[in-house]
């Protein structure tokens, strides 16, 4: 007999993945787990039993036999024991042994106690005691650990003892025991009906209970079997995650060290074909006609946007391999923006624009790469001037929510259409009316922004309407204090 795999309406629950992959089923693994609970749950019955059998000797004035009751339920702690020692070799022997022997050892034990309380019925009344539908409790365990056939077939060993009980009292084979405590009806074992009766009623109460036990089981296992197959399936899902996020970062990783490379090979020549130009501009390889020192000054404009390029690099491959960083510290941002403004000064007055600055005193250190903070603000800082009119504003704020402190820049320029807004943390992406307002520009400040950003564990949104100015908002994770 196989533990239960679920009713025939679940016959292709997932639970038969588990064993097709060649391990045991949620069934076998709580039947290998409840035989030692079994084994442990009989050990109080048989106190209950000895306890029942004495305190009723005790209490009551019967003709009972009270010493062979005695000795019935002293075979209890007897039959126990050598169960006991089967499943500790079984359990010595290694798992797939237990898989292999808990079913007859389960039903082994259920059946051995339907023998035992088919005997102490017997002794303590027949059809009289009213203890002949403990057999229901059996029928229970039984439905939970066993399949529905098996548990059928318990409840069928169950009635055929009870009816050979009450047969043989019926036609004497066996000695009828006036029950103290039972049916007080005179002759009861000798009514045909009143036996047939009593039969039918526990017969139809051990069926109609497996039956429904079973059903409940079985729906319970197909469910912790779906259960056990959909865990599995995430976890596979969540290693293939893992693996492709690694090939990801590795690719990233790649593809900075990619950038880094290039950028560097490019920089030193960039720088000396600048200096070469600013010689012959300067005139100090001689004197050069005008038209040709506008077409340098051109040549040294292009160069100077490539160098522009290549530092960008060199910072976007630098911010994202940040988070790698073990040398953060604790960063004030008041007076790193001070810092800043003071470096991006010339640029606002040059264009008679008007920055405001609000930090907060309650505002805390933040833990990050210096540098790349430094970077953060100075390019959103930048860029808010770069993509203002004349005479316009910009304003800084920077609060703490008690978990985050948050950084907003703000301006009244150009802003950002919805379709750009979609695409402006693409690397060399510039929005149409950005390209329109300046030429110059290298589409990577805010790819190198977002890269500090999430290197630092905290957030960037925009807010912002073309024509209306454009507002950023950061949040990064203050130090901890001491």
């Amino acid at each position: 007999m196989q533990p239960s795999d679920g009713p025939a309406e679940f016959a292709e629950a997932p639970g038969d993945v588990t064993a097709a992959r060649g391990g045991p089923t949620l069934s076998q693994v709580e039947l290998a787990e409840r035989i030692r609970w079994l084994i442990l749950l009989r050990w109080f019955a048989f106190v209950g039993v000895a306890a029942t059998v004495l305190i009723a000797r005790s209490i009551f004035v019967s003709s009972l036999p009270w010493n062979r009751l005695l000795l019935a339920s002293l075979a209890i702690p007897a039959y126990n024991f050598l169960f006991y020692l089967a499943w500790e070799r079984a359990d010595r022997a290694g798992t797939r042994y237990i898989e292999r022997t808990s079913s007859w050892l389960a039903n082994a034990q259920i059946l051995c106690d339907l023998l035992i309380l088919g005997l102490l019925i017997h002794l303590s009344g027949g059809v009289e005691n009213l203890f002949c539908f403990y057999f229901i409790f059996h029928m229970v365990i039984a439905s939970i650990l066993l399949s529905r056939r098996a548990a059928f077939a318990q409840a069928t060993v169950a009635v055929a003892i009870f009816a050979i009980v009450a047969a043989g009292e019926y036609y004497s084979l066996l000695p009828h025991y006036e029950s103290p405590i039972g049916v007080q009806v005179h002759g009861l074992h000798r009514s045909g009906i009143l036996v047939f009766a009593a039969g039918w009623v526990l017969a139809t109460a051990l069926y109609v209970t497996v039956y429904l036990a079973t059903s409940i089981t079985a729906r319970l296992r197909w469910r912790e079997d779906q259960v056990m197959v959909l865990s599995r399936r995430t976890m596979d899902d969540a290693e293939k995650l893992r693996i492709a996020y690694d090939k990801l970062a590795e690719i990233e990783r790649t593809k900075s060290a990619y950038a880094r490379k290039v950028a560097h090979e490019l920089r030193s020549p960039l720088a000396a074909i600048d200096s070469l130009l600013r010689v012959v501009s300067d005139g100090l390889a001689g004197e050069i006609p005008e038209q040709s020192r506008e077409m340098i000054d051109r040549a040294r404009s292009r160069t100077h946007e490539l160098l522009a390029v290549a530092r960008d690099l060199l910072v976007l491959a630098s911010a994202r391999d940040a988070k790698l960083s073990s040398e953060w510290s604790a960063v004030d941002l008041r007076s790193m923006l001070d810092d800043i403004i003071r470096l991006l000064a010339p640029q606002a007055e040059a264009r008679q624009m008007r920055v405001s600055t609000e930090v907060f005193s309650d505002v805390p250190q933040v833990r990050g790469d210096p540098e790349g903070l430094k970077e953060l603000l100075t390019n959103l800082l930048a860029n808010a001037i770069k993509y203002s009119h004349d005479g316009g504003a910009v304003e800084v704020r920077i609060g703490f929510t008690g978990s985050e402190v948050e950084v907003e820049v703000s301006d009244s320029g150009i802003g950002i259409s919805d379709e750009d807004q979609a695409r402006i943390f693409e690397e060399f992406y510039r929005g149409g009316n950005a390209r329109a307002f300046t030429p110059e520009g290298t589409g990577l400040g805010l790819s190198i922004v977002k890269s500090i950003v999430e290197a630092h564990g905290g957030t960037i949104t925009v807010d912002s309407k073309q024509g209306l100015g454009t507002k950023f908002k950061i949040t990064l994770i203050p130090a901890p204090t001491s």
